[in-house]
């Protein structure tokens, strides 16, 4: 989060490594032996709690030694001595000490975590002792700092890896001996909130469960037994230090409560859209009210409304003004007041209007409506901020309003959500005036709130798709431009095709100014080993693909499974034989190349169904094409099946029975045939 002004970034991030300077390595463990104590604060964090047992579990894991964790008042008699530590316990007598969170003997040590933002850390060696902390508790909009700072400490300095969840992704360097030079790491994040959404359990998610043919029970046990690791934790993004939170309050629809609209509605219809033939009707059984954004008595009983919501929330930070964005029923507000704030030189858009007779939504050209957006998120701000004027305000850019703003600026206090389209890295026009309409926002508003869909790129094909060297490029601009902090949508768990884009964006939250090819070769490098060369040409030729699919110009959508041409899979095939020959007998990166194949081999079968679905919108379909077609539907819901069991995480198998299941129709297929339902039966 931006401090300083409104909402200004926080403290600028440092990090400085000494290991150039003469003080002596602290030794952890020697030739398999334990050489070191844990030590938490008798007091100690969550934060610090979880850190120090995933520390002990990766040093275990790396080493064979098991370090004794302790709470510092059960090491007896201690001294502090030009920064050694020397203690007798009734554990024994330890050579060395790393001290994970922040307690009596950091402040002994004269080390401290203040000046640290919300998930700052803190690495720091002594004479006999290692450091790791964070503010943790004093920053509880980010209290994770002391475990952010050992999977730091893991990653940089003894080299794990989290490349995807579960055990094959987990990369722990085996090593007798581990000796840590020099450090002197402080370092607080860009950002106090970094989230990507962890697609979960939804409503959606069942009806993909409901059609192959799993309950919500197998989903949670296949992903409990597909994230397990050995060394705690299994939990990727908390190991990629996402977390924090703005306090702010968004959502569509957020303004006000449901049961609001149906008072509201009950006594003043006139503050509803009016429809192009001029009615205000609405439909309570509706979901999302249309509202008349010029109405001063609206916006007056709104702002009171939020006045009473902060009276009863003392703590509360912000407040939502957000109204819903998209529906199929009631149309915008067509009044003249309200036209009047649209300017007749905005972005030409369509939108939509009910028409009360005969009962239909119809769609005719317009403008952006952006600026009466703006208009009524300014005139509900202005009032609420006279009562509450450090309270922030939450507004979005998206829909019919995402276009930037031709006349109104925002009042200081509003934060703008931001929302990349989908096709943002489908389409190089598309992102062109995506990254043009975040820096005209800049220019009207003082805090903007990333909350993009670029993940959702090919969720519902679930193809290989990597764009990392340009997501990269736009967070890094974004970053410095306005942004206070980021919601994106979402990670789909398409780890064995478009996993490297999950991580390399994880990366960058943690920094903004990472040096992408650097860190695909670490990528690379550190989880497939000898493997590695042919692992990022792998990668790489999917990025060439990716990007040549989004350079077309055509005004068609595009279909992201057309670049997987069988010559192509051959290609690509060739890439993941010859790392798996480099391999040789390395199990650990054999089992990480055939993760990639289960990917591979699931691409090659989507692009031949997809080819067959665009000959048969063209109306091309041949002989024997449509039973072709169902056959080879019925085999990719067994390997959907199939991978959603022993292979998880690969593709989400669930999220498309949901997302594509319609499209195949037009094939002759709605399900499997009741032999392959036999089948999986029969496996059973």
């Amino acid at each position: 989060m931006r401090r300083g002004a409104t909402l200004a970034i926080l403290l600028g991030a440092v990090l400085v490594c000494c290991a150039g300077l003469t003080q002596a390595a602290v030794t952890i463990v020697a030739d398999g032996r334990a050489g070191a104590v844990i030590v938490v604060p008798a007091e100690t964090s969550r934060a610090a709690a979880e850190g120090a047992e995933i520390l002990r579990d990766h040093i275990l894991q790396m080493s064979g030694a098991r370090l004794k964790v302790l709470a510092e008042n059960k090491l007896g008699d201690v001294k502090v001595t030009d920064g050694r530590i020397e203690s007798t316990s009734s554990e024994g007598i330890a050579k060395a000490f790393i001290l994970v969170g922040e307690g009596e003997l950091t402040k002994k040590l004269g080390v401290t975590s203040k000046g640290l933002g919300p998930g700052g850390i803190l690495i720091r060696t002594f004479g006999n002792c290692l450091v790791m902390l964070g503010a943790d508790d004093n920053t509880p909009s980010d209290p994770y700092g002391s475990r952010y700072a050992v999977t730091t400490f893991l990653e940089d300095v003894l080299g794990c890896r989290y490349l995807w969840p579960g055990e094959s992704g987990k990369v722990v360097p085996r090593r007798r001996t581990i000796t840590v030079e020099r450090l002197d790491v402080r370092f607080t994040p860009l950002f106090e909130q970094r989230n990507i959404r962890w697609s979960g359990y939804s409503s959606r998610l069942q009806q993909g469960l409901d059609r192959l043919g799993f309950a919500k029970k197998d989903l949670l046990r296949a992903r409990q037994k597909a994230s397990s690791t050995q060394s705690e934790s299994s939990d990727w993004m908390g190991w990629h230090r996402m977390g924090g939170s703005l306090g702010l309050r968004t959502g569509d629809g957020t303004i006000l409560p449901g049961k609001m609209w149906e008072r509201f509605l009950r006594e003043h219809p006139e503050w509803f859209a009016m429809q192009q033939d001029g009615s205000r009707f609405f439909d309570a059984s509706w979901e999302r009210p249309r509202l008349c954004k010029s109405n001063a008595a609206l916006i007056e009983a709104i702002a009171q409304e939020k006045i009473k919501e902060l009276q009863g929330n003392p703590g509360q930070r912000s407040i939502s003004l957000m109204t819903q964005d998209g529906g199929s029923k009631a149309g915008f507000c067509m009044c003249p007041e309200c036209k009047a704030l649209d300017p007749q030189n905005g972005r030409p858009t369509r939108i939509w209007t009910y028409n009360h007779k005969s009962g239909r939504t119809e769609r005719f050209d317009y403008v952006s409506l952006t600026d009466r957006m703006l208009y009524f998120y300014n005139a509900i701000a202005e009032k609420v901020a006279k009562v509450y004027p450090d309270v922030l305000f939450t507004g979005q850019a998206y829909s019919i309003y995402a276009s930037p703003p031709v006349r109104q600026k925002l009042h200081p206090k509003i934060v703008i959500r931001f929302v990349h389209r989908t096709d943002h890295y489908a389409d190089d026009k598309v992102r062109r005036q995506g990254m043009a309409d975040w820096d005209e926002w800049a220019k009207a508003a003082g805090m903007i709130f990333w909350r993009p869909n670029l993940l959702l790129w090919g969720r519902h094909e679930g193809t290989p798709g990597v764009y990392v060297h340009k997501l990269a490029e736009d967070f890094n601009h974004i970053a410095h431009n306005k942004c206070v902090g980021t919601d994106f949508d979402s990670c789909m768990h398409h780890w064995a095709t478009q996993g490297l884009n999950y991580y390399i964006l994880a990366k960058l939250h943690w920094k903004a100014d990472l040096d992408v090819d650097e860190a695909i070769d670490d990528y690379c490098r550190s989880g497939f080993g000898k493997a590695s060369g042919q692992i990022k040409r792998y990668l790489m030729r999917i990025e060439q693909l990716t990007a040549q699919t989004a350079a077309q110009e055509t005004e068609a959508s595009k279909d992201v499974t057309e670049p997987y041409t069988p010559r192509v899979i051959e290609e690509l095939r060739g890439l993941l034989n010859a790392a798996d020959e480099a391999a040789r007998d390395d199990v650990e990166v054999r089992r990480r190349i055939a993760f990639l194949r289960v990917g591979l081999d699931f691409a090659g079968l989507q692009a031949r169904i997809y080819r067959l679905l665009r000959l048969s919108r063209e109306r091309r379909f041949e002989a024997g094409e449509r039973a072709e077609a169902v056959r080879l539907l019925d085999q990719k819901f067994l390997m959907m099946h199939r991978i959603f069991e022993e292979n998880h995480f690969a593709i989400n198998a669930a999220a498309m029975c949901w997302g594509e299941w319609g499209r195949f129709k037009r094939l002759g297929w709605s399900g499997p045939s009741q032999k392959v339902n036999a089948k999986i039966g029969s496996d059973h």
